[in-house]
């Protein structure tokens, strides 16, 4: 093979190793990129509903914990039953009410964020079988409130008004605080608020154990697919 013949073919050579590292490159890329957009899309899912969950659990651990201390809750046997609710003031809602109604908020944003994720589960990545685990996961939390007369529908419903149109964030305390103070809105509520006076006086402890057992296993599946802590253990210390 000729001088000429050597150049050519080392040309055309280098060329083709060139375009193959080109195309293999743009490749890595485009699947770099896919992958960051769908971990980005889970975490604006999984994320918001960890963090609720913990915060959930974490409130109704305080009640649980009160209860079999010294047989109730104190901070909330504030109402003997929600219609009560209509005559508070701003400021009874920012001082004695705030333990009571602060929990029903924070168990309201886990209906939002569960009903959120349980809605566009057919959206998300993720791996294996986990989507299904996932929607079981859900499930078992919106079962184990049902089972406490919190119906699902009604967690539903719940969930649905808490979320704020157009920009879909969730109510603040005080907006939330708003909503219970319109007698025709709070109705919808009623069940949640009845379910926390219940276990307030230490009622219905069985019923209370399982949806902590059910949350429980939720944040620890949201832990795992996030590679995230502890998260319930994380909301303890936090107190510390």
């Amino acid at each position: 093979m000729d001088t000429l013949s050597v150049t050519l073919v080392s040309a055309l050579t280098s060329g083709a190793i060139s375009m193959g590292l080109v195309w293999l490159t743009s490749q890595q890329q485009r699947r770099d990129s896919k992958r960051t957009q769908r971990e980005t899309h889970n975490v604006s899912y999984l994320n918001p509903l960890r963090w609720h969950t913990a915060e959930a659990h974490h409130r109704l651990s305080l009640f649980a914990t009160s209860v079999d201390r010294h047989g109730s809750y104190r901070p909330a046997r504030v109402l003997s039953e929600p219609r009560e609710i209509d005559d508070k003031s701003a400021a009874w809602f920012a001082g004695t009410g705030v333990a009571l109604v602060s929990s029903i908020w924070m168990t309201a944003c886990l209906f939002a964020q569960m009903t959120r994720t349980r809605h566009d589960i057919p959206f998300l990545r993720l791996p294996g079988q986990d989507d299904t685990r996932l929607a079981a996961l859900i499930l078992k939390v919106h079962v184990a409130f049902a089972a406490c007369d919190v119906y699902y529908a009604t967690q539903s419903s719940i969930g649905t008004d808490v979320v704020l149109e157009p920009d879909q964030r969730l109510m603040s305390y005080r907006e939330f605080c708003d909503l219970l103070s319109q007698a025709d809105r709070r109705v919808w509520a009623d069940p949640l608020i009845w379910f926390h006076l219940a276990i307030a006086e230490g009622e219905r402890r069985p019923n209370l154990q399982r949806a902590l057992d059910a949350l429980q296993e939720l944040s620890g599946f949201l832990d795992d697919s996030l590679a995230g802590g502890a998260s319930l253990r994380a909301r303890w210390d936090a107190e510390l």
